[in-house]
């Protein structure tokens, strides 16, 4: 039976199809092979074995003439390999980069020409006037995500014998930290003020980011069995997001260029369980549906994130609140923990991260007023604040 993934499919009149990437046009645009069967069994073998051909013939033409092997067909060959180690996310995500930047800059290039010169000089062009949406260029992180296929790519070609350097070093490029948005405890007051007024389960997921640190992904996959609510726990098992929709996948009457998809949180770390706060687990009694059902629907259908978060701004437009994105809701949550004293490692396994590091760079912002607090604390162990009557009983109380 065929699979997801497998580029597999029966036919109407019958007959099972299979297809593959087998290289990039010039344009960056793949090209593929179609394989024709009676039988599933029979037409995946077929094409398993052409893939193992085409592989042959790859190896073998780099080595009498290695300067025609192209980028291209090292990133198509390297593409093909990991389709079934990573998630359709990230593929989607890798083929995206490739067919919109990579292939059409760098996939003409025969390897013994892709030189790290050559590599430094994409990454500065994306830099300046990369983006393909509007003027401008891309931000740092979105380019080193680009260098990092590369890398992946060139390490896959070394393994596999490819005329490629393996030790080809790529720039570095230095990131600014994007801006956190955190609520201030009145701003706060004022969101919580108006999702009190509101009806339904709406205001159940940007609660629960609020007061327990969930994604917005995650909380559209949020269904009724992932709460215990006897015990006040939260299992975080799923998340919902859109991915694009890859030509060589979708069936030939599919026009649509992105498809929603539900799948496992981004990372290990991020499959978790959360104590539920007490004062939450009223409002969520009060809206308690089937185990099957999503939380934010009351059904068997998902919210999908794109639109939740447009309510979500709708919402906040209504509080004058209306320059917050969702994940300010997820730092909020953080700080006022960091605030209220929770050690970094617990609040590093709530938030589902795979080290502290993470949780300290990213999530840990203490306010002016607790930083004043820590400072005052050291008057009492000085000679100069004993001398301007700063006393150990005064020390403030964090």
């Amino acid at each position: 039976m065929a699979r997801r993934g497998e580029n597999i499919r029966k036919r109407k009149d019958g007959r099972w199809e299979a297809r593959f990437i087998c290289g990039y046009q010039e344009n960056g645009r793949a090209k593929y092979k179609y394989v024709y069967r009676r039988t599933y069994t029979e037409v995946k073998e077929a094409r398993n074995r052409m893939m193992s051909q085409k592989a042959g013939t790859r190896a073998s033409e780099a080595e009498h003439a290695q300067e025609e092997l192209r980028f291209a067909s090292l990133l198509a060959d390297w593409l093909q390999g990991i389709r079934r180690e990573v998630k359709d996310s990230t593929y989607s995500r890798y083929s995206a980069v490739i067919e919109k930047h990579i292939c059409p800059e760098l996939g003409r290039l025969p390897l013994s020409e892709l030189t790290e010169k050559e590599i430094d000089s994409f990454a500065r062009k994306k830099l300046s006037h990369g983006n393909l949406k509007k003027s401008g260029g891309l931000s740092p992180k979105t380019v080193e995500g680009m260098l990092s296929v590369i890398r992946l790519a060139l390490d896959h070609g070394a393994r596999k014998g490819y005329p490629c350097c393996r030790s080809v070093r790529v720039c570095s490029l230095r990131q600014k930290m994007p801006e956190i948005q955190i609520f201030t405890l009145k701003e706060q007051k004022r969101l919580e003020q108006a999702l009190m007024e509101e009806n339904g389960a709406f205001r159940l997921g940007i609660l629960t980011s609020l007061y327990l640190g969930l994604r917005i992904g995650e909380i559209c996959g949020l269904r009724w069995e992932d709460l215990d609510l006897e015990n006040g726990l939260l299992y975080v098992r799923r998340s919902v997001q859109r991915i694009s929709n890859l030509s060589w996948e979708a069936e030939v009457s599919l026009q649509a260029k992105t498809r929603i998809i539900i799948d496992t949180p981004k990372t290990n770390s991020s499959v978790r369980e959360i104590p539920i706060p007490p004062f939450l687990l009223p409002l969520y009694r009060q809206h308690q549906a089937d185990g099957d059902f999503f939380v934010l629907t009351g059904s068997s259908s998902c919210v999908e994130p794109r639109l939740y978060y447009r309510r979500y701004k709708t919402l906040l437009k209504k509080c004058g609140l209306e320059h917050f994105n969702y994940h300010a809701l997820r730092h909020t949550f953080a700080t006022r923990c960091v605030e209220s004293g929770f050690d970094v490692k617990s609040l590093s396994e709530i938030l589902g991260h795979a080290n502290v590091s993470t949780t300290l760079q990213r999530y840990v912002h203490p306010p002016l007023s607790l930083k004043r607090r820590h400072m005052e604390r050291l008057g009492p162990l000085t000679d100069c604040g004993q001398r301007n009557g700063q006393k150990e009983e005064e020390t403030p109380e964090l």
